[in-house]
């Protein structure tokens, strides 16, 4: 049966005043991926909140048995209510709509019941498990959104959920024995060529495979609701993993490019010494300055200096050194990871 999974996450340090027309930012039909920008989140989510409001009514045994003669515009009550609520937490910044369409195994019980225009039913299909497995494609796009927008953005959850679709077009609401009603939780506007950009981020990190991990680390550390050492730590984890899985291939890439300067054997033989001797022996500087011969397009003269001087914080951290939280210099080991990924993924080695 085909679903939709809606994920919401309004964004910090983005002016996009209330009234704006919607922006698409990506679009892959085949896959079943939709990304906007939008400054009216609630427009969007009407059947993730229709749910909300239906499950809290059912938990207060407010839908009657049968359905009370009131029950549509007790339901519309109920729903304006959610919106309400998911406005207050917005406030007046953008959300990043995230929809995702495909095909699941789900069964409709005989339990279920025709409401209005849509049936609600328990547990149709797995909606934890559906969730998890899109997780990562989530973490993906948020993460190449604040890539290719070239931005301190940071997000904030404001809701998800999933629905189904018969194959004639009725919505069914399926809630899981163990659910509850989804939990609401100097600015600069896009430019044409940062949309662009993102358009084309999205694509390739999502097709990122082996690197799912790296990104749920950066999108977790950009959330506004994470505190700054939490973030801290999951970004330098970020950085470093993802260091750690591209140094190899830079590394070879290198000593390519070394042996083609000169086809003398005394130099074969150095990098041959040396490639035996540094095996397990490279630190996570030394690695850093091997990727960024690659890496680094702008060529920053400092920029292994300061990673340098980022690592020294992670190490005190490390060995119990009591740093001021605001302090941390989160920001900058995003933006080293948002460089260095975002890189990586347009070189498509």
């Amino acid at each position: 049966m085909q679903y939709t999974y809606l994920s919401a996450n309004s964004i910090h340090g983005l002016n996009y005043p209330l009234g704006e027309p919607d922006i698409k930012i990506f679009e892959d039909k085949k896959n079943g991926i939709y990304v906007i920008l939008t400054s009216d989140a609630t427009s969007h989510l009407r059947y993730i909140n229709r749910n909300s409001a239906l499950l809290g009514m059912i938990m207060r045994g407010m839908t009657g048995t049968p359905l009370s003669g009131d029950f549509p515009e007790r339901l519309a009550q109920e729903t304006v209510k959610v919106e309400q609520q998911q406005r207050e937490v917005i406030g007046t910044d953008p959300v990043i709509i995230i929809c995702i369409n495909g095909e699941v195994d789900a069964s409709i019980p005989d339990s279920a019941r025709q409401m209005l225009d849509f049936v609600f039913c328990f547990d149709a299909f797995d909606k934890k498990a559906l969730r998890a497995d899109l997780k990562s494609r989530v973490s993906a796009i948020l993460t190449a959104i604040r890539m290719g927008g070239d931005a301190s953005y940071r997000f904030s959850r404001v809701v998800d959920g999933s629905y189904l679709t018969t194959d004639d077009g009725k919505i069914v609401h399926s809630v899981s024995v163990e659910g509850h009603a989804a939990t609401i939780n100097v600015s600069r506007q896009f430019t044409t060529d940062q949309i662009a950009n993102m358009s084309g981020d999205i694509e390739l990190a999502i097709e990122a495979r082996g690197l799912e991990r790296v990104m749920r680390l950066q999108a977790y550390s950009l959330n506004a609701s994470t505190d700054n050492y939490r973030a801290f730590i999951a970004a330098w984890s970020a950085l470093e993993i993802l260091i750690g899985k591209l140094f190899p291939v830079y590394q070879k890439n290198l000593t390519a490019d070394l042996r083609k300067v000169s086809g003398a054997p005394g130099l074969r033989t150095y990098l041959d010494r040396v490639a035996s001797v540094m095996t397990d022996k490279h630190g996570l500087a030394d690695k850093f300055a091997v990727l960024s011969v690659y890496l680094d397009e702008e060529s920053k003269p400092n920029e292994i200096d300061e990673f340098r001087g980022l690592k020294r914080v992670r190490d005190q951290l490390s060995h119990g050194v009591e740093l001021d939280e605001s302090t941390l210099p989160t920001g900058e080991v995003q933006r080293l990871f948002d460089k260095y990924l975002r890189s990586h993924l347009q070189r498509d080695v």
